[in-house]
This record gives structure tokens, C-alpha cells and sequence, in this order.
């Protein structure tokens, strides 16, 4: 009798960099440890030294920027490798996927994994690229056999604005490292708070400065920040004008986050708009509550979870009287890190080995 042929998927990321190209990476990790032939792809791979992929894992970059340009490379490794299933990461790499697929010898099953809201930022565009964006991702969802969803919001945007099937969704958040039994001891500093972020506009750094600003009326604190981008003379500057450099701590990029996290009283995160914030789970991860903007993603992991709370997007005082309130309040630690064991590592690999086989 032979031997049953291992299942053979094509991952296909822009680049590897960023949340999506991390997941990129986690995905082809997960799938390909539990048996499957993955052959990851992608244009260009900056963070390959961060996000590495499983020995096992076929990585093929093809030295491209844009998704026009990956198609022919991506047409060669679906001719050469027929695979049963293609999993797209983010619907903005889904049309170069699908000038793709008729190189393959036979339709493999469309898998979507969606990184960010795609009305949202479809109605950030002008009438006119609105309208044919819309166009363009309402057919990308049609030929979807699956799309992965972060958020109950998407998949209620996915259902009411792109039509999806409710039985063509599978509601998979990310997943970071959580250790199931964490040293109860942490040596925290008092009231210093955390913030892990790229220094971009998304990120809205510029509100918690005004924020820390208003707090320091009323507490002594102190405020680490641990990222880099564009934005960071600018942030510089501007605690500088608001007379809290001597307090604030720009640290760069940091690997060691979970060592920031746990000797922390507090973590915050400002952003406008997030798929799903891993910096959020990183956090709970040890112990350490969150104050957050109201974006989908952390309003489903903070909401009535005793782990954390929420504020107002680009409220400089309501992010003050959270941030006074969650420092003045006692936490129940272990508590914390259970929360955040719903968004685990083992959680994501048993939704997406369920959400693959079904």
C-alpha cells in the first residue's frame, strides 16, 4: 500500500517584514512541522534574521518590491509544484496570487489570511480608486475558498460588506509565545510604563507623549519607548517642547521585549487603527495589564478581561485618566497571563491546522 501524499502548499507574502510577513512565517512553521510540503514565498525578505523560517520550509524570494512584479516568479513555483492549497497573507497580495493560479496543473483550494480591515482602509481611499478597490477585493473574496479572520469585526465587515460566507470564514487571531507556568517573580519598577511601537504615524506615539505629559501633573512616572521609524526626531523634539525628555526613554529597537514587559508596571498602546496587536498579548504575556486605544483588535483581548483598559483613539486626556487609572489599580497577575493564554501560540496552531484540513 503506498504511502499517502503529504499535502502541498504555496505561501504567498509580499515580504517578509511586518506583522504580515511574520505571520507569513509562523503559518509555513506550523504547517509544515505537522507534516505538509510549504514552499514559502515572497518578494524581498528584510526581517529574514528575525522571522526564520522552519529548516523544513522551501523559501523562495523572488527579489521583487511590488506584487506585479512577483507574478511571473509566482506563476514558475505553481506550474513546478501543483500544490493543493494556496494561502495568500493579506488581501492586498491576493491579485498577484490570482494572475497566478491558471500556471497551476489543477485549482488548488484559495486560502486568505487577512492582516488588516480591508473596508476600513478601503474608505481611506478618493471616490474614485474606492470604488475600484472595491471591485477589485469584493472578486479576490469570491474566488476565496477560506479567509482567515483576526477580529470578530472582520468577520462581520467580511459577511455584510463583502458578502463571505459565514461557513467560508475561520476566525484565527495571532498567536504569540505564552509560557504556560511563568515565574510569579518579577522585580516591577513603579510606575514605568512601556510602549513597544514602530515611530510611525499609525502608531500615534505623538498622543502618548501629550498623555505622559498630563500624567506627570499628577504622578511621578516614567516612559519607555522601544521602536524605531521615521518619526523619531520628531518625538524627540516634541517631549523635548513638552518638558518630559528628562522622564522618557527612546530605546530603539529592543529583541529582549518580554525582560521590558515583565520589569514594567504598566504597557500602553496608543495606535489609530491595528489588525491584531500582538504587542498586546506580548504584554499580558507577563503579567503586565495594558491600557489601549479602542481598536477592534484590543477592544476583543481587553474588554471586560480584567487584563487591561480602554481608551479613546487620539485622546490625550482620556488616555492620561486610564493610564492614572490602571497604575492606581491592583492586578491580579496570574490572571493577566491566563488571558493572554487564549491568544497562545498552541491556540493558533490548532485553529490553523483545523481551519487548513476542514
Amino acid at each position: 500500500m503506498g504511502h499517502k501524499k503529504s499535502p502541498r502548499i504555496v505561501i504567498y507574502v509580499r515580504a517578509i517584514s511586518g506583522g504580515a510577513g511574520k505571520n507569513a512565517v509562523k503559518y509555513a512553521n506550523i504547517l509544515a512541522e505537522h507534516g505538509n510540503d510549504v514552499i514559502l514565498t515572497c518578494g524581498h525578505a528584510p526581517s529574514l534574521n528575525q522571522y526564520i523560517p522552519d529548516p523544513s520550509v522551501q523559501l523562495e524570494v523572488f527579489g521583487t518590491k511590488r506584487n506585479l512584479s512577483a507574478v511571473a516568479p509566482l506563476r514558475r513555483i505553481l506550474a513546478q509544484h501543483d500544490p493543493d492549497i494556496c494561502l495568500v497573507v493579506d488581501a492586498s497580495n491576493l491579485p498577484a496570487m490570482l494572475l497566478s493560479l491558471s500556471a497551476c496543473p489543477s485549482r488548488p483550494k484559495l486560502i486568505l489570511r487577512e492582516a488588516l480591515s480591508t473596508w476600513e482602509r478601503t474608505q481611506m481611499r478618493g471616490l474614485f480608486m474606492r470604488k475600484f478597490k472595491w471591485l477589485v477585493h469584493k472578486f479576490g473574496y469570491r474566488q476565496c475558498d477560506l479567509v482567515i479572520a483576526l477580529t470578530q469585526q472582520m468577520v462581520t465587515e467580511l459577511r455584510r460588506h463583502w458578502g463571505v460566507p459565514e461557513n467560508r470564514i475561520a476566525l484565527i487571531p495571532n498567536g504569540v509565545s505564552v509560557e504556560k507556568h511563568p515565574d510569579p517573580v518579577c522585580n516591577r519598577e513603579a510606575n514605568r510604563i512601556v510602549c513597544v511601537a514602530r515611530l510611525e504615524e499609525q502608531k500615534d506615539i505623538a498622543t502618548l507623549l501629550r498623555a505622559f505629559a498630563i500624567l506627570r501633573q499628577d504622578i511621578t512616572c516614567k516612559l519607555s519607548i522601544a521602536g524605531t521609524g521615521r518619526l523619531e526626531k520628531d518625538l524627540k523634539n516634541l517631549s523635548g517642547a513638552l518638558g518630559i525628555a528628562q522622564d522618557v526613554d527612546f530605546l530603539g529597537h529592543v529583541d529582549d521585549t518580554e525582560t521590558l514587559y515583565a520589569a514594567a508596571h504598566l504597557a500602553v498602546l496608543p495606535s489609530l487603527w491595528e489588525g491584531f496587536p500582538n504587542v498586546v498579548i506580548e504584554a499580558l504575556a507577563q503579567g503586565t495589564p495594558v491600557v489601549a486605544t479602542r481598536i477592534p483588535g484590543a477592544v476583543e483581548i481587553l474588554e471586560n478581561s480584567g487584563a487591561g483598559l480602554l481608551c479613546k483613539i487620539g485622546d490625550p486626556h482620556d488616555l492620561a485618566g486610564k493610564i492614572l487609572q490602571a497604575l492606581s489599580q491592583d492586578w491580579d497577575r496570574a490572571a493577566i497571563h491566563n488571558r493572554a493564554y487564549l491568544f497562545s501560540n498552541e491556540k493558533l496552531e490548532e485553529r490553523v491546522l483545523k481551519a487548513v484540513k476542514a
